[in-house]
């Protein structure tokens, strides 16, 4: 249950702070959103450096490969999909309750439409054609506060896990078990562990 009166208000000065903690990490205006993105986007980084992909974090937001001047966060590069050189993705926190309404009233209530695939599109539209241009492959890495995580972030962490589970087959010669039972459970093993680490940095972003 939202409770105004006991919320003080955001350095935007336009809305107050529900006791979830969800505007202070959806508001671009407070500190508190810098540092959970930051930490979400390096747990990202770790899980495709643990897959054996080299990576680069952009933590500038002045320099970019894409053509409308903005740049996604992380660049796994050689990352195997065809037609594309690299991937690049970049990390959005969305709130699960309304933190931006001028409505009076809406502010703490529960969000009923399809947030994260909004969220999606915004990043797709802004990112995904200018990358394309430059053989770099994109994807919204998109997840609520509460550590709902949208189908394009969930398919790049089961890639992630896929790429492990074969580099550590062949780093223990077995190479002939891939696909198998046995590689399968590892695999699962494996995207769990990545789909936990992300749910983890929520929850200490939070």
């Amino acid at each position: 249950m939202y409770l105004p009166e006991v919320c003080a208000g955001c350095t935007c000065r336009k809305f107050v702070l529900d006791q979830y903690g969800d505007h202070v990490l959806t508001c671009k205006k407070h500190t508190g959103v810098i540092t959970g993105h930051d930490h979400v986007m390096n747990v990202s980084a770790q899980l495709a450096c643990n897959s054996g992909l080299r990576v680069r974090i952009n933590r500038k937001v002045d320099t970019t490969a894409a053509d409308n001047k903005k740049q996604g966060d992380v660049q796994a590069m050689e990352f195997g999909i065809s037609g594309y050189d690299d991937l690049e993705w970049d990390v959005s926190l969305v709130s699960d309750r309304i933190s931006s309404s001028a409505q009076h009233g809406l502010n703490g209530k529960l969000q009923l439409g399809d947030y994260l695939n909004a969220r999606a599109r915004i990043k797709n539209n802004r990112y995904r054609r200018d990358y394309a241009a430059k053989n770099i492959a994109f994807a919204p890495a998109i997840l609520s506060v509460a550590g709902k995580i949208h189908p394009e972030f969930l398919r790049l962490l089961w890639v992630l896990a896929d790429v492990q589970t074969v580099k550590y087959f062949n780093l223990v010669r077995d190479e002939k078990d891939i696909w198998n039972e046995r590689f399968k459970w590892s695999q699962a093993s494996t995207f769990s562990y990545n789909r936990n680490a992300i749910g983890l940095a929520v929850a200490y972003a939070s």
